[in-house]
Formats: C-alpha cells, sequence, structure tokens
C-alpha cells in the first residue's frame, strides 16, 4: 500500500516469516523474518544475508515498511506471502557448532514435515528436507535446494550429513556439513506441517493424464510443486495473482523472472487437479509440494 510507516503488507495478524517481490516483472524475492528485522535473503540466491531497513517487523497486523527516507515504492505491484508462527509452521535461528548429531528445538508440537535451512552469515544453497523425498523412504538422506533446479542428492554416504535422522516432535537432528552447521556461521530454518484443513505437506506421482486429483482435504489458496528426481523448477501458485482452469500465473521460487502463464491444474474444495502431461504432471515422476487454504 506504499505506506510511510508499518505495516506496507496488510495480514491482520503477527508476521514472522515473508516472501515478497513485483510479480508481473523481474524481481528477486524479498525474505525475511521477524528474528533477523532488518535482513533480508533471496530464494533464487546463494548469497548471504544484507541489511535493508525495509524488512520491518513492529506491527501485529502486517510487515515491512518503506525504510527511511522512503526508499522503496512497495506499492500495488507487489505481492507478499506471510506466515505466524504457529500450530504446522515455525521459525528458528541458531548459530552453529560444527556437531555432527546436534540437535535444534522447534516449538511445533508436531513432526516437521518439511525444513528449510539457510547459512544467513556467508554463501550457501537453500536446503530442504521433504518427507517425499526419495519416495518417502529415509527422506533425511537426501537434500533438494531451492536456488537451484538440480534433482535430489544423496547424502547418506556424506561423513559430514546434513539431516542426521527424522525429526521428532521436538527436535531436528543436524550434522555438521556447511549447509546446516558451520562452527560460528549464522542460519535461518522454516519448519513446517500438516494441518488438518490448513496446510499439508505431501507428494503425489504424475500419471500425464488431465484430471488426475491431488487430494488436501481443504480448498487450497497457495501451493508450490516441485518434481524431484530431474532438473525443475520451484512452482509457486496462488489464487490472488490467478490459479484457476485455463492459464494459471505462475512464479519461480528458485529465479526472478516475471510470472507467466502456464496451464497446470485448478483448485478444488478438496484439493487440487492436474492438466495432460505437463512439467508438474509428467508420467511416472515423482514430485513434492507445500499446500496453505
Amino acid at each position: 500500500n506504499s505506506s510511510e510507516t508499518i505495516p506496507v503488507f496488510d495480514s491482520g495478524f503477527p508476521v514472522d516469516f515473508a516472501f515478497m517481490r513485483i510479480f508481473a516483472g523481474s524481481q528477486e524475492w524479498y525474505t525475511s523474518a521477524r528474528l533477523i528485522s532488518g535482513k533480508r535473503v533471496w530464494t533464487q540466491s546463494d548469497a548471504a544475508e544484507s541489511s535493508l531497513d525495509g524488512m520491518t517487523f513492529d506491527s501485529n497486523s502486517g510487515w515491512a515498511s518503506k525504510g527511511s527516507p522512503s526508499t522503496y515504492n512497495w506499492g500495488n505491484t507487489y505481492q507478499s506471502w506471510m506466515w505466524k508462527r504457529h500450530a504446522g509452521m515455525d521459525v528458528i535461528c541458531y548459530e552453529g557448532d560444527g556437531v555432527n548429531g546436534r540437535g535444534i528445538a522447534h516449538s511445533m508440537n508436531d513432526v516437521p514435515e518439511m525444513m528449510i535451512v539457510k547459512r544467513r552469515s556467508s554463501t550457501e544453497d537453500w536446503t530442504v528436507y521433504h518427507k517425499g523425498l526419495n519416495g518417502g523412504t529415509n527422506p533425511y538422506t537426501r537434500i533438494i535446494t531451492i536456488n537451484s533446479t538440480g534433482a535430489e542428492v544423496d547424502m547418506s554416504s556424506t561423513p559430514e550429513k546434513v539431516w542426521k535422522s527424522t525429526p521428532t516432535a521436538t527436535h531436528f537432528e543436524i550434522g555438521s556439513h556447511a549447509r546446516v552447521n558451520t562452527d560460528g556461521e549464522d542460519y535461518l530454518a522454516l519448519l513446517f506441517s500438516s494441518i488438518d484443513n490448513i496446510s499439508k505437506v505431501g507428494s503425489y506421482t504424475g500419471n500425464g493424464s488431465t484430471g488426475q486429483t491431488i487430494t488436501l482435504g481443504f480448498q487450497p489458496r497457495f501451493v508450490i510443486i516441485r518434481k524431484y528426481n530431474d532438473a525443475a523448477h520451484w512452482l509457486v501458485l496462488d489464487t490472488t495473482r490467478g490459479w484457476s482452469s485455463g492459464d494459471d500465473k505462475y512464479l519461480l521460487l528458485n529465479s526472478n523472472a516475471a510470472q507467466g502463464d502456464y496451464e497446470v491444474g485448478a483448485p478444488t474444495s478438496n484439493g487440487f487437479t492436474l492438466v495432460g502431461d505437463n512439467d508438474y504432471n509428467n508420467s511416472s515422476s515423482p514430485y513434492i509440494y507445500y499446500a496453505h487454504a
């Protein structure tokens, strides 16, 4: 809303983590959190965090300001996607200690099904755990990267490890790998789980046929989808920009490109459908997703 004061983006709740960007033009994914207020990272880049005074979390009903003195024109050409720490989502900052097998406590009271970790203090890739990787069998032995189109990587024989075990309702265990636990480095961790009628972390196998339905138990407004056994993009769809039958307005979490038109499918009252043999429904290809009502 180009507000001179916080909030630029109105949420109606305290914002603990958010993306924002111009959606109809080329731009980075400005990404920040209450715990790193005044800093930003970009999901399409491995760059370290840097200061940006508009990354402000001093409101209980939204976030961001135009900066001082009125530096940023964050008006209605921008969109923000916002979360609060609660059931189904947590945000954690921690300092690495290099200990292989370190446990990091979280407050979800539920098992994280997707975890995203970014080393903030220096250059490093965004590293993802998802319960659907490796076909759902020992997914902690695999990683996939947000700022890349690369397929999942088997880390089981890497001595340093990234994830040491399946996360629990109180902790997730990390190795000493630089992606998650270099001594003295600062990290940001985002944790997600499925909550009935609110959010779903899941996977599916493409069948190449129009009409395949992914059942969530609710009507989604937002989804991220990624094919994980091959080179692919992180697809972002939401109903605010346009996700329905016909051409869908898509963004790519790993790219600063402007939104494009691509017919993926449509949300339904109980999930979402997929159309024929396209990039997000290739026959026999495995996909992971995160969806929110």
